[in-house]
């Protein structure tokens, strides 16, 4: 149906009007109405207007190709609200007759918003030229309101018309505008289903298409760097050794970095290193922008290796090693260390990974030194932090105790509800500053998605609160450069376990996602 009011603001109008009305008639027993995606496909073949600007002969080839006795075409001619007309014309596919050419005008309101009232009679009308004689059922169920407002309606149109160019994204965008307009609407709730499934599968496929691309730049690396560290390294066999180490964290072997690494650190001197000849080596292998970001942060000195190792048995689960390695590290930095400031005790390391008690055993070491070398002032500034450590560690037990209790109540129910749902809010404040609880604990969050557990409260604010808590937390484990394949994983699980409120939200993700694949493996 095309729109010939003059009026380009309702250019959208006549694909929705079309579309209301064929999912009426679909309710008449007996009348099997063309899926308009043939439509589109026969008129493509044929080259001529999806909008319904087809005279009686052309009408006729198109009816036939699809098999149909009639071919249904209109015009919106005339917009003056409250007041709306059109024009219907139904066409016999065998002769290409003019078989009624009717007139439908009605008062739809100042804004549109008694559009319905149009769209029943225009219905009337068709069922009336076509001689159908309809049951008692059929007039009730083809008379309910399908949609109240034009304005819907025109937006639903521009949806229709963005699907048959191919533009999903558009589509998606109209649709959700229907439904602000129009709540409820449910040919556009139908619609916006499956267009954003299909969104979000197109965009999962040009992620995949990139990380295959990244793993092929990641197979020649390898290939660049393949070997062993030999007992005398030079700067170059050290940053070929680096990059075997961010090799096997790109592929998620964080166990196989964590070797190298130790290997790399334990062989580092500092005249090796000294004025830029590492990076100056390393920079040979950054043959491309994915990895110019994979080996663009490669620590050189021992101390900060070793920390970032800590880092990866945390993730790993290896809590303790985790905890002897930064001990050792602190208590014995070696001939080497880093001439920028670091911290000399392992107290903000271990305070912002959840080592509460190691951090306590850390500060209580500044104020003994303090306090042994006469230094009044900073011993008093340290034992107000030893107090807020205590505080921390007590805290940090008590969280930890809430989650491992909250631990032993999933496996004795079927669903959450939503006070189990902000237990489970709360109890997350103890993986905040651990590596492996959020790697454990985020998995088993979208196993239990997986399995229905929160279907009861899908909608509710804090199950929201509480994917977008586990998303935060796991996208933080993958924040660097090297995981970009693993937070592409978070952001699209997220995209699964949780619907966007809105288009705003919907606009943000979408962006988010389109952001990360691109920055990650272009």
């Amino acid at each position: 149906m095309s729109n010939h009011t003059g009026d380009a603001s309702l250019d959208g109008a006549g694909a929705g009007l079309s579309s209301v009305l064929v999912s009426k008639l679909l309710l008449v027993d007996g009348l099997e109405v063309v899926e308009r995606e043939r439509l589109a496909s026969v008129l493509a073949e044929l080259k001529l207007a999806k909008d319904g600007a087809l005279d009686p002969a052309t009408a006729a080839r198109a009816g036939k190709l699809l098999g149909a006795t009639h071919i249904v075409t209109g015009d919106l001619v005339s917009a003056r609200l409250p007041s709306l007309a059109l024009t219907l014309r139904v066409v016999e596919v065998e002769t290409g007759r003019v078989l009624a050419a009717t007139d439908v005008r009605g008062e739809v309101g100042e804004r549109g918003e008694e559009f319905f009232v149009l769209v029943d009679e225009a219905t009337a009308a068709l069922i009336s030229a076509m001689s159908i004689q309809l049951g008692a059922r059929d007039r009730i169920e083809v008379g309910q309101v399908a949609v109240k407002g034009l304005g819907a309606v025109e937006a639903y149109g521009r949806a229709v018309t963005a699907l048959d160019r191919g533009d999903r994204p558009a589509a998606e965008k109209a649709l959700q505008e229907a439904l602000a307009l129009e709540p409820g609407f449910r040919l556009a709730e139908g619609a916006l289903a499956r267009v954003t499934a299909e969104v979000a599968a197109a965009r999962q496929g040009y992620a995949n298409e990139a990380v295959t691309s990244a793993r092929a730049e990641l197979a020649a690396l390898e290939v660049r760097v393949a070997g062993t560290l030999p007992e005398s390294p030079t700067v170059a066999d050290l940053a070929k050794a680096a990059a075997r180490a961010r090799v096997r964290l790109a592929r998620g072997d964080l166990a196989g970095a964590v070797a190298l690494e130790e290997a790399r650190a334990a062989a580092t001197t500092d005249a090796a290193c000294r004025g830029g000849a590492f990076n100056t080596a390393l920079r040979e292998y950054q043959s491309s922008g994915y990895l110019g970001h994979l080996l663009g942060d490669v620590h050189v000195w021992p101390w900060e290796v070793r920390m970032e190792n800590a880092d990866l048995l945390l993730a790993l689960g290896r809590r303790e090693e985790a905890w002897t390695l930064v001990l050792r590290t602190f208590q014995a930095p070696g001939p080497v260390f880093s001439p920028s400031s670091g911290p000399r005790n392992p107290s903000d390391w271990a305070a912002r990974r959840g080592f509460f008690d190691l951090a306590l055993l850390g500060r209580r070491q500044e104020l003994q030194q303090a306090t042994r070398l006469g230094h009044d002032e900073a011993a008093r500034r340290l034992l107000r932090v030893v107090d807020e450590a205590v505080e921390d560690a007590k805290e940090g037990r008590e969280a930890r105790e809430a989650w491992e209790a909250l631990q032993g109540r999933f496996a004795g129910r079927a669903r959450a509800d939503a006070r189990f749902v902000t237990e489970e809010l709360r109890a997350t404040r103890a993986a905040s500053s651990d590596r492996a609880l959020v790697l454990g604990g985020y998995s088993a969050f979208h196993s239990r998605v997986r399995a229905g557990f929160y279907a009861d409260v899908a909608t509710v604010s804090d199950y929201r609160d509480l994917a977008g808590r586990w998303r935060s937390l796991a996208d933080g484990i993958w924040s660097d450069a090297w995981f970009a394949e693993q937070r592409l994983a978070v952001l699209l699980d997220q995209q699964a376990a949780v619907p966007a409120r809105d288009a705003e939200e919907t606009a943000r993700r979408v962006k988010e996602l389109d952001e990360q694949a691109a920055r990650s493996f272009r």
